[in-house]
């Protein structure tokens, strides 16, 4: 806590760079925050409680503007940062590219990303089996573009409809990945990309990402005011994760599946902010993720 607090007032003192440290910084905190949400080791039940939990913030969609964009802690920068095969150091550069949500487009990610990975199952398996190497099927669009009809008005039947094909895809996700064995589960494709305990895991950290992306969103627009935001849920997250002391029933999981320590988390928060400050650090257990699938 106290290494966290001194890096936290080492970036509040880089405001002149217009908020593009904070910004990353901010992204690198939330980040940490989704990884210390404790989570069932068993990669299917993750994703019922996450659907469940998700769920609660969808059907209450129709509530908020339909056409009002509300900015994600997510920036293409730390997105790449994660998943690139190579990472380079997170530096401050020129400016941010953010991710924003409606209600349209939530609903949209949530229902894409689902189907994207039920296919995955099906391809990995085929894979596997049958040395069938699988075909590219991503036609979704991702949170960096928001569709015309992700403005559009969201009335009680149009989130119902919405609503009714998201439960249905969230239950065939569950019973096709629960019929999986173990050795399907964590069988790695010979191109080094994810197992699919990983995915799964993945795909539950994402379906909060997406269901509360307005419920949770960080408070307006000044970025020390989110970075603040960020660090106080951050502190929680941690003070929350440290109680009742080791389950091996839980894990803590990053949005892409990769499952740290408490310790590797806190390590990883610190890494990100020293390399935005232009001070490299070595870390015990960086958050990297190779061969992102989505």
């Amino acid at each position: 806590m106290n290494a966290l607090d001194m890096s936290k007032q080492l970036v509040l003192k880089t405001m002149t760079d217009g908020g593009i440290v904070l910004a990353h910084a901010t992204a690198a905190r939330m980040v940490a925050v989704h990884t210390l949400t404790p989570a069932p080791r068993d990669p299917v039940r993750h994703y019922q409680e996450a659907h469940e939990r998700a769920r609660t913030h969808l059907a209450r969609l129709n509530v908020h503007d339909p056409s009002h964009e509300i900015s994600s802690f997510m920036t293409n920068e730390l997105f790449s940062r994660l998943t690139a095969a190579q990472p380079r150091p997170l530096t401050a550069p020129a400016g941010v590219g953010r991710y924003t949500y409606t209600p349209r487009k939530a609903l949209r990610r949530v229902l894409d990303h689902a189907l994207d990975h039920l296919n995955q199952i099906e391809q990995w398996l085929a894979w596997q089996r049958d040395g069938l190497v699988p075909t590219p099927t991503d036609g979704w669009v991702g949170s960096s573009v928001t569709l015309p009809g992700d403005l559009l008005p969201l009335s009680s039947s149009d989130l119902d409809a919405w609503l009714w094909r998201i439960d249905q895809v969230a239950r065939l996700v569950q019973q096709r990945a629960g019929e999986l064995t173990e050795a399907e589960l964590d069988w790695q494709p010979p191109d080094g990309g994810w197992p699919l305990r990983r995915v799964l895991h993945h795909l539950a950290r994402c379906e909060r990402l997406y269901g509360a992306s307005i419920d949770e969103a960080l408070p307006g627009d000044d970025p020390a005011c989110r970075y603040e935001e960020a660090c106080r849920r951050l502190d929680e997250a941690l003070r929350a994760a440290t109680v009742g002391g080791e389950d091996a029933s839980i894990v803590f999981a990053g949005l892409y599946g990769v499952l740290q320590s408490r310790e590797e988390v806190v390590d990883w928060v610190l890494t990100i902010e020293t390399e935005l400050l232009g001070e490299p650090r070595a870390s015990r257990g960086p958050l990297v993720v190779t061969s992102a699938p989505s």
